[in-house]
């Protein structure tokens, strides 16, 4: 995500919770943005935030690479909903999007939006894992971090923050468009904004672990996940494009792991949803369609029913790549149960194949 911004950047500005000082990103845009004042202190109201969340949609909208495949936003917004119902401080409606991008990522912002990067599908073992990070990020939008990383800001250097943030949304989303926005930042107030953003972080850990506990997924699903995220920092050249926007020091997966360890223990399996949406992500999307391993699909079809159905509709997909469309729909008719996922793909492999009758289950 951030290959083409410098690391000195990067280390300023964090997804949801940090503004550098940039020049207004959209300064030619038609659209208004309400008046947020540049009196010190001053709290933005949800109503503000809302505005500006509905702002900045429009503009990821409009440049990033987002992914608009109705299975996988029915999906996410599924899984992201579940989640929701079982936090505490909503107050405003949650939306979640999902973006083309191989690199690990998430990040929220106002107005209840949060947005994946479809690479999390890949790094995701079990569905436990996909929801600790939406957790997360939800917790960031309870907690209002990103207006209180605002208002600490502002005390120490009154900045241009709606142009700043659209900026900063906009190379997270679509580097090449957010270089053109970004033209500085304030080394002054550096350090402080690195400390101010591990607090965040390790709040919303906190907070996205109760939430992902009470919405019946596995705790440890948390402190595993970041564990493979210090793994790959440790062991490779180019660390996870996400430990550069969420600080990751050891002291937080210690703290994660000891707030899981102190909750009941619980077995729990992925949905055949995941699954699905899993390999229809790495199949479809994620910078092509070269993701899809036969590794991955020989271990799912090892696994379980779900996995084993999974690895089916991974054959079909590699089938429908190389045109063998009769192979794509014989392949998605041995999903059982049916799924919403080959539910709707077997009537468009079998339309290929001029046999659409015949493959359709529902």
């Amino acid at each position: 995500m951030f290959r083409q911004l410098k690391k000195t950047v990067v280390a300023t500005l964090i997804a949801a919770v940090t503004v550098g000082q940039v020049l207004p990103a959209f300064a030619d845009s038609s659209d208004s943005l309400p008046d947020m004042g540049t009196t010190a202190g001053s709290t933005l109201s949800i109503g503000q935030e809302m505005q500006m969340g509905d702002y900045y949609v429009r503009q990821l909208r409009g440049s990033a690479p987002l992914i608009n495949d109705p299975l996988l936003v029915q999906y996410i917004n599924g899984l992201g909903m579940r989640l929701v119902a079982h936090a505490n401080s909503v107050k405003t409606p949650f939306h979640f999007y999902l973006i083309n991008n191989d690199e690990i990522n998430a990040f929220a912002f106002f107005g209840g939006n949060v947005v994946l990067h479809s690479a999390l599908f890949r790094y995701s073992d079990n569905e436990s894992q996909l929801a600790s990070v939406m957790a997360h990020e939800i917790s960031h939008v309870t907690q209002r971090h990103l207006a209180r990383a605002m208002e600490d800001q502002k005390r120490n250097a009154p900045l241009t923050w709606v142009g700043a943030l659209g900026s900063i949304l906009l190379a997270m989303a679509s580097p090449q468009a957010g270089m053109a926005a970004l033209t500085g930042t304030l080394a002054g107030t550096r350090q402080g904004m690195i400390s101010f953003t591990q607090q965040n972080e390790q709040e919303a850990d906190r907070i996205g672990i109760q939430v992902l506990q009470r919405s019946g997924f596995d705790p440890q699903a948390m402190p595993s996940f970041l564990e493979k995220l210090l793994d790959q920092a440790r062991y490779s050249s180019r660390p996870p494009e996400i430990l550069l926007t969420h600080p990751l020091p050891e002291s937080r997966l210690s703290d994660a792991r000891n707030r899981a360890n102190q909750m009941r223990p619980v077995v729990v399996q992925s949905s055949q949803d995941f699954y699905m949406a899993k390999v229809r992500t790495l199949g479809m999307y994620n910078s092509g369609r070269n993701q899809l391993t036969s590794d991955l699909l020989d271990a799912l079809a090892k696994g379980n029913v779900r996995e084993k159905n999974a690895a089916q509709y991974g054959r079909a997909l590699q089938a429908m790549e190389a045109s063998k469309y009769d192979e794509a729909r014989k392949r998605c008719n041995r999903c059982w149960p049916p799924t919403r996922i080959t539910v709707v793909s077997r009537p468009l492999h079998g339309y290929r194949s001029g046999a659409e009758e015949t493959c359709r289950c529902d």
